[in-house]
């Protein structure tokens, strides 16, 4: 059963690689981090479930979903920024507009 959590968070964090590696576009590159933070989170769990107690899990996964919620907010603030200026949202772009 663990096997398959491995393999399921090997595999959601592929696909937020291939997100990162294909798609310019700033909130999709954001919604790729999300994934792979949620996919290490879920490798960490089935990797140390048998040496960790409940407790310590719990932890561990309270400390993986802070950090993605920072990270959500972090990009909300940062889309509404470049909405309110009216910048484009490919982060290619985004060296253009250095002050």
């Amino acid at each position: 059963m663990i096997e398959y959590f491995m393999l399921l968070s090997i595999a959601l964090f592929a696909i937020g690689i291939s997100g990162i590696a294909v798609s310019r576009h700033f909130l999709i590159m954001v919604f790729s981090i999300e994934i792979m933070i949620i996919a290490s989170s879920l490798f960490a769990l089935s990797v140390f479930s048998g040496f960790l107690y409940y407790g310590n899990i719990v932890l561990l996964l309270v400390f993986f979903w802070s950090i993605a919620a920072v990270d959500i907010i972090a990009a909300m603030v940062f889309y509404r920024y470049l909405v309110r200026t009216k910048m484009s949202l490919d982060v290619t772009k985004l060296s253009e507009y250095k002050d």
